[in-house]
């Protein structure tokens, strides 16, 4: 079953959405890779072998990269490798990262879906799935699936409200 959970409360990912931080998207994507394949009449660009992909504070890893562009804007862009990583700081100034073998991100729908093998980390709290889903609009990720293989996995850090857990 999906297990629903507020980023917001326990895995203390703040008020803002992580994985595109609104200074970042408005940042130019600058994109590396070994090669590069461009369907214009289809709108992507595949790009393969060792790829980075960087807007503003957000650092993305792979071996394969397909970007989805509509009128000029990138409103997809999934990511595959062993592992696909990312690595961005949110509002508040936190490192939130997160792995998997694919990472798709659907800007039109405000969503992040990592699948196999996948974690995602804020603070120290981690969640780990075969499957996690993270809504960007309504702050919400639920991991693993009905019926999945894998079990959802879950470690929340103590917060110290004197010295607060201090990010990383």
């Amino acid at each position: 079953m999906a297990i629903g959970l507020a980023i917001g409360l326990p895995m203390g990912l703040g008020s803002a959405p992580a994985l595109a931080a609104q200074a970042d998207r408005n940042q130019p994507v600058k994109v590396q890779a070994d090669k590069k394949v461009t369907k214009y009449q289809e709108g992507t660009s595949v790009y393969t072998g060792d790829v980075v992909i960087d807007q503003g504070s957000l650092h993305a890893t792979g071996q394969r990269a397909t970007l989805y562009l509509e009128d000029g804007e990138l409103v997809r862009a999934v990511l595959e490798g062993r592992p696909a990583t990312f690595r961005e700081r949110d509002e508040e100034g936190n490192w939130v990262e997160g792995e998997a073998l694919q990472a798709d991100y659907r800007t039109a729908e405000g969503t992040v879906v990592l699948t196999d093998e996948a974690w995602l980390k804020r603070s120290g709290d981690e969640i780990r799935s075969d499957r996690i889903t993270y809504d960007l609009a309504t702050e919400v990720v639920e991991a693993g699936e009905e019926g999945g293989k894998s079990r959802v996995e879950m470690t929340l850090q103590p917060r110290n409200k004197e010295g607060g857990n201090g990010g990383d």
